[in-house]
């Protein structure tokens, strides 16, 4: 069994990718392009052109990682595609329902959060029924989208194993290129798969080649990482030309995060980094951080946009900090009720 300590940099980028997606959120507020129904009346290109470099790797990295677990679960570990498709299932799916219901629905209709899917003055039942229809989602889209592109996935296990990658690689993309060019569906997110297909395959293969990768001498990886992280800066200019460059430069974004945390655990003084506590409680529960983060920045912006007034940076980082503030006490409550009922039941059980 491979030491799961070796993939620590896989953790980083997920957990940075996270936190980088919640500034990231702060700032469409004032992005000029209508990201969100609710923003500022005032906006900024050079936030929208930030924001564009950020939108250019976070989620595609996101779902790079779970490309390289799901890999390592397959090939390492040589779980079944049955309890692969339970897992998934129990923590995506049944998750995007349970914190849409609990969480999602009754914060956004008691505030009149309004986005896509949900118009101002929504009702209960109106907001619930898009909620499970996948239409209203927010940010929880994610789960929705992941777990369609890693059922895919699960259905080219034998393939994976007898390390046909070139051949997943073309089913792969020959089949996000039929779903964008055909698919109108507008539910359950299934629509918006074709862009994560390639970048999960991206990290299966990051996965079979990783002794390779890491074997890679720091000043080479260093270089490496900043000609990816130079594709960023381009990402607004060239992305919207065709959806393949769209794809190539979310690519090309997934890669330049996980390269830059390859790089990042070979200083030891930022390795240790992990071993501080709010940092460690941040990399165990980036999921639930995730999945808090919309219903706050939303209520943050409305108390700190009137107060700030056209001060950009203040109001991003002051929603940014209260935000993450918020997300850690969630989650770490939502962490002890989870400890207490499983003492209760294991009680129970003896």
């Amino acid at each position: 069994m491979e030491n799961k300590r070796r993939f620590e940099y896989i953790t980083d980028a997920k957990t940075a990718a996270v936190i980088l997606v919640v500034l990231l959120h702060c700032m469409l507020f004032f992005a000029t392009e209508d990201y969100y129904t609710e923003r500022a009346p005032y906006s900024s290109g050079t936030v929208e052109y930030l924001s564009n470099i950020l939108n250019s790797s976070l989620v595609s990295s996101l779902v790079c990682c779970s490309g390289f677990l799901f890999a390592h679960s397959v090939l390492a570990k040589g779980r079944t595609a049955g309890a692969l498709v339970k897992s998934r299932t129990k923590r995506l799916l049944l998750r995007y329902y349970l914190y849409g219901a609990l969480w999602l629905v009754p914060l956004y209709t008691l505030f009149d959060i309004s986005c896509w899917g949900r118009e101002y003055g929504a009702s209960w039942l109106e907001s619930y029924k898009s909620m499970a229809l996948g239409v209203f989602s927010d940010h929880l889209w994610y789960l929705l989208m992941l777990y369609w592109v890693s059922l895919i996935f699960i259905l080219m296990i034998p393939l994976i194993r007898k390390d046909l990658l070139a051949v997943v690689g073309l089913i792969a993309v020959g089949l996000a290129v039929v779903i964008e060019l055909f698919c109108t569906f507008e539910y359950f997110k299934i629509g918006q798969i074709s862009t994560y297909l390639p970048c999960f395959f991206i990290g299966v293969c990051f996965y079979r080649f990783r002794d390779k990768i890491e074997g890679i001498p720091t000043p080479v990886l260093w270089v490496l990482t900043g000609c990816f992280f130079v594709t960023t800066l381009f990402y607004q200019r060239v992305a919207d030309i065709h959806f393949s460059l769209y794809w190539l430069f979310k690519a090309f974004g997934a890669v330049f995060m996980v390269l830059l945390f390859m790089g990042l655990d070979r200083i030891p003084a930022l390795a240790k980094a992990r071993e501080v506590k709010v940092i460690s409680f941040a990399r165990q529960n980036s999921l639930t951080l995730y999945l808090l983060n919309c219903p706050f920045i939303y209520i943050y912006f409305r108390l700190l946009a009137p107060l700030t007034e056209d001060n950009i940076i203040i109001c991003v980082l002051a929603n940014f900090v209260l935000s993450m503030m918020s997300l850690l006490i969630m989650a770490w409550l939502i962490k002890l009720c989870k400890t207490r009922v499983l003492r209760v039941i294991k009680h129970e059980q003896t």
